[in-house]
């Protein structure tokens, strides 16, 4: 098989085979002395041995270049070096190789579990200390009855008599006379005082009933009298009352 890659040249000619010279006629072109190759004694050499050696020479060059041209234009064995460099089937081997792609990997990410805040201790209700009411005097009830606004927040035991309580006050307010201690006469009890209070503590009570009261003082509290004029008095809450 031809190489492709072997460059296409012409046939060589055939060599021609020149005839040997024909030999020299006359001795004496022969120099003196010296013997001419086929010859003996210098007589004339033997045409037999010179068509002998005339042939082995044409043969020798014939089969010279018969050599040289198979080398130049036979069939030479295709070089290992080209045979692996133009392969097909490693060419085709080699671009038709798979590619391997890599899958890409989902990561799914784990729950977290929700941070719940620790509880709150629940507050403890604190026990309120509960208030003193102070007893007074003559001389404390009447500064209480002068300036009640100076005294809001304060709390007082009193004694009174209930001089309205109808349908005018309602039923959870009432007018009273008042004073710092229980009188030994129901008149004797002087100060007009406004009591406000539960509806439920005062269902029993009614005008002209003799109570003893803890109070606390609310404020100065003004209404018009029957008799179109106004008047202001003291305004006590009753946190708890007694019938005397």
């Amino acid at each position: 098989m031809v190489d492709p890659t072997s460059p296409d040249l012409p046939p060589l000619p055939s060599p021609t085979v020149q005839p040997p010279p024909p030999p020299a006629t006359s001795a004496a072109a022969a120099p003196t002395g010296t013997t001419v190759a086929g010859t003996t004694g210098g007589g004339p050499a033997n045409p037999r041995l010179r068509i002998a050696g005339g042939a082995l020479l044409a043969v020798a060059l014939c089969a010279g270049g018969t050599l040289f041209g198979t080398m130049l234009g036979g069939d030479d064995p295709q070089p290992v070096v080209a045979a692996a460099t133009t392969s097909p089937s490693l060419t085709a081997a080699a671009t038709t190789a798979p590619v391997t792609t890599t899958a890409p990997v989902t990561v799914t990410p784990s729950p977290v579990a929700p941070i719940t805040a620790p509880p709150s201790p629940t507050p403890r209700p604190t026990k309120s200390k509960p208030p003193s009411y102070q007893n007074l005097t003559a001389r404390q009830w009447k500064l209480v009855a002068k300036n009640p606004d100076a005294h809001i927040g304060r709390t007082y035991v009193v004694y009174g008599r209930v001089t309205q309580f109808d349908a005018a006050t309602g039923a959870d307010t009432f007018r009273a006379d008042v004073a710092h201690r229980k009188m030994a006469d129901e008149y004797d009890y002087e100060t007009n005082t406004m009591f406000t209070g539960a509806e439920a503590d005062l269902a029993d009570l009614v005008e002209d009933d003799i109570f003893r009261a803890r109070v606390t003082v609310l404020m100065s509290y003004s209404y018009e009298t029957q008799i179109g004029g106004e008047t202001t008095v003291p305004l006590l809450r009753i946190d708890s009352l007694t019938l005397l």
